[in-house]
């Protein structure tokens, strides 16, 4: 059957599809090229587009004779192909933990959306597919490309990688991306925490006066409106972070 490919496709080498399965297996779970809302066909077809690029990377390999030696090859890079495209997937997750934790500082949670990939709520809806787009705007599907080549050079290819130092790079892209959700969520838990302090001196104060009808709406108007102020900011900070990320290579 591989003589009948390389019949078909003149050129085709063992390392070609090798490169593939790990392509195919990033761009599943990328941001933005991995998105549900596009259609398999079109992932098949973006992973059939990058593979030549990158096929001058590895060298030629020759496909094995049996059947378990073309699982042992194929299924590391499947495996290297989901851990790449997984680490950046955690790194722009950083954008939905942050609006959730806007939407919940600042009471704008209750206002409920379509639940997709993003936060159920119209903030993370929008910031969301914001960011995907102003990605894909600065030069996501380039850096997309880099970010495979690095993986091929960091690990060959119809080879196991270090497990310890895979699970250690997963989870300090986990701590970052959690550092970055607060960092872009910290003006608004803190401007939150402030209001609520001085509604409850207001409360003590007054005690008559309903705060809680006149401070609700305050709160969910100065969100918006610090919404509608920082919300470049954020998303060109959230945007810097996941296009400058690099893989984790061995000390």
């Amino acid at each position: 059957m591989w003589q009948q490919l390389q019949a078909i496709f003149p050129g085709l080498d063992w390392s070609l599809v090798l490169v593939y399965a790990r392509v195919q297996a990033c761009v599943l779970i990328l941001p933005g090229l991995g998105e549900r809302v596009i259609q398999a066909r079109v992932k098949v077809a973006i992973a059939l587009a990058i593979t030549p690029l990158l096929g001058g990377l590895v060298p030629l390999a020759t496909i094995p004779d049996e059947p378990m030696g073309l699982v042992a090859q194929i299924t590391p890079e499947i495996l290297l192909g989901f851990a790449t495209g997984t680490m950046l997937r955690l790194m722009a997750l950083a954008i939905d933990i942050a609006t959730t934790a806007i939407a919940a500082t600042a009471s704008l949670s209750q206002i409920m959306g379509i639940q997709n990939e993003a936060a159920p709520h119209p903030i993370g809806n929008m910031l969301h597919l914001a960011g995907i787009a102003i990605l894909m705007a600065l030069g996501l599907p380039a850096m997309l490309i880099d970010l495979i080549a690095d993986s091929l050079r960091i690990w060959p290819p119809a080879q196991w990688p270090d497990a310890e130092m895979l699970a250690t790079g997963i989870v300090g892209v986990v701590a970052d991306s959690f550092l970055l959700a607060m960092m872009l969520a910290a003006p608004f838990t803190l401007g939150g925490f402030l209001f609520q302090a001085l509604t409850g001196v207001i409360n003590r104060v007054m005690p008559a006066l309903p705060v809680v009808f006149i401070g609700a709406p305050a709160a969910i108007f100065l969100a918006l409106m610090g919404l509608a102020i920082l919300s470049p900011m954020l998303i060109g900070l959230w945007a810097d972070a996941v296009l400058s990320f690099m893989l984790p290579v061995a000390p």
